[in-house]
């Protein structure tokens, strides 16, 4: 977070000497609702996370109103609450407190909590001065690579004891990728003598490419003969959607 701040001040330095260059650089925070989403119908979306992204942004413009921008940053309590309608063996790989966390009951669900260092991309393209002082913006695709620095789970289920703030680092992927697109306004505050300074607001979807998952866990389901409990490997896919509202200043 230091380092982060740090960079901040950096950039709103050498921005006054590069902003007529047609490049511009600032900061943005981003309250986000997270969640999880699969493609196995037994294991469902069941909470959302409300998260917080952090970061340094730049734009360099190619043309008038039209700019690729890039920036670095953190997303805080990234992920969701997945319901698993089949118990089974879950977080496999983790150091956990207790080694019967790991058998849980049908009906079980696992909260994510993931942080990640971000990098993303985009397109960005700007209209005309609509209002006074204000123009629109529209960025698509938003493309994010995120790198998991920390990654807690929270385990509940009925008749259970919750289950909190367990280290699953192990059992989420390193890496992250998503796209998105978001449209907002700049509000362009006059009389800065060393340059405009533009208050931003907006808001964004983010959906994942890749598995959050690490997928080595073991689902109990029923066997052929309609009796006996068989195992079979629980390799769903599961990724990261989220809409964040985007707040920001460029200078």
């Amino acid at each position: 977070m230091q380092r982060l701040i740090a960079i901040v001040v950096f950039l709103f330095l050498l921005s006054h000497d590069i902003s007529a260059q047609g490049m511009r650089f600032g900061f943005q925070a981003s309250p986000t609702f997270f969640w999880l989403d699969t493609d196995d119908k037994l294991v469902n979306q069941s909470g959302t996370n409300l998260g917080l992204k952090l970061g340094v942004k730049g734009e360099s413009f190619f043309a008038e109103k039209y700019a690729f921008t890039y920036g670095i940053g953190f997303a805080f309590n990234s992920g969701g609450t997945l319901l698993h309608d089949n118990g089974g063996r879950f977080w496999t790989k983790s150091d956990l407190t207790n080694e019967s966390y790991r058998e849980l009951p049908d009906g079980v669900k696992l909260k994510y909590d993931i942080r990640y260092v971000e990098m993303p991309f985009s397109f960005k393209m700007l209209t005309n001065e609509i209002f006074r002082d204000f123009r629109f913006f529209f960025e698509a695709p938003v493309i994010t690579l995120g790198v998991r620095t920390q990654a807690r789970g929270d385990i509940s289920s009925a008749g259970e004891k919750n289950v909190e703030e367990e280290n699953i680092k192990e059992d989420v992927n390193l890496f992250n990728l998503s796209w998105g697109l978001g449209a907002g306004a700049e509000y362009n505050i006059r009389g800065n003598s060393a340059g405009d300074t533009n208050l931003m607001f907006g808001i964004f979807y983010d959906q994942g490419f890749t598995d959050v998952t690490d997928n080595d866990a073991v689902k109990y389901v029923v066997g052929d003969n309609g009796v006996d409990i068989v195992e079979e490997p629980e390799d769903s896919r599961a990724v990261i959607r989220g809409f964040r509202i985007y707040l920001g200043v460029m200078f």
